[in-house]
This record gives structure tokens, C-alpha cells and sequence, in this order.
């Protein structure tokens, strides 16, 4: 199990240069620089397929351990002594870095959610004129298509 422990570590390590991401990320949001959120958003991608492996490694050294199916807290607590210690802190630690990152990033899109309904209600006010408007609606309830909800 000292290589769950690793993978564990592993796992907070990079969940760190992610957490500092975001608080970089909100900084970008904050300050509307476009070009610097997506330099950030690029550079996320490459946290998320680390993480992407990190999870098949977990799956893989589970499976090897017969262990396939539990959780993580599960085998803490099926481990012994000096092991389950260990096991539990860098558990621990994983977790409140985890929660933190979670925390961030709803600080982060709540707030470019709030801007992209700003945007959307000044462009409705633009009126039936705006060449971004969906023809759809020429009432006075135009839908705006500058921006995309996929954001």
C-alpha cells in the first residue's frame, strides 16, 4: 500500500499547481484579461489529462490489490498501524486541497456567469437593430448570440 500512499502524494501534488491555477485564473476573471484566462484554460487542459492518468493508476493499483470497487476511506480504515496513519494524513491533506479547488472554482464561474448576464442584458438593450440578435425573436425579448452558453 506504501505505492497508494505515493499515488496519493502524487495526486495532491499536482491538485496544488491546479489550486494555484484557479487563484491565477480568478485573478484573470477579476481583471478581464481574456488573454491571460486563456493561457490559464490552455494550460489546465494539461492538469486534467495528468489527472486522467493519475485516476488510471489508482484504478490499476486497486485492481492489483484486489481492492477494486472500494473506496478509498474504506481501505484507510481496512490498513494497519503506522500505514493507516500515513494513509489517513496524506488522505486528509488530499481532500482539504481538493475541497479548496472546488471552492475556487465556483468563485470563478459564478462570477463570469454575472458577467456574461451583464453582457447578454446590455446587448438586449441594444434593441432589434443588433446584428448579433436571433432573428427569431423580433420582440422585444431578442435573444443575444454574441456570446455562446458553452462557455
Amino acid at each position: 500500500m506504501n505505492s497508494l500512499y505515493d499515488l496519493l502524494k502524487e495526486s495532491t501534488q499536482l491538485f496544488s499547481k491546479l489550486l494555484e491555477l484557479e487563484h491565477e485564473k480568478y485573478d484573470a476573471v477579476i481583471k478581464a484579461n481574456i488573454e491571460m484566462l486563456d493561457d490559464i484554460v490552455s494550460d489546465e487542459q494539461a492538469y486534467y489529462l495528468k489527472m486522467r492518468g493519475d485516476e488510471q493508476k489508482r484504478e490499476n493499483l486497486l485492481e492489483e490489490m484486489g481492492c477494486s470497487g472500494k473506496t478509498l476511506r474504506e481501505i484507510i480504515d481496512m490498513s494497519q498501524g503506522e500505514e493507516k496513519t500515513k494513509l489517513r494524513d496524506a488522505y486528509k491533506e488530499f481532500n482539504e486541497l481538493l475541497k479548496e479547488v472546488k471552492k475556487i472554482n465556483r468563485m470563478c464561474r459564478t462570477l463570469i456567469e454575472v458577467r456574461l448576464r451583464r453582457i447578454d442584458s446590455v446587448l438586449s438593450q441594444l434593441g432589434e437593430n443588433n446584428t448579433y440578435t436571433d432573428m427569431k425573436h423580433k420582440d422585444n425579448n431578442a435573444k443575444s448570440l454574441m456570446i455562446s452558453k458553452k462557455i
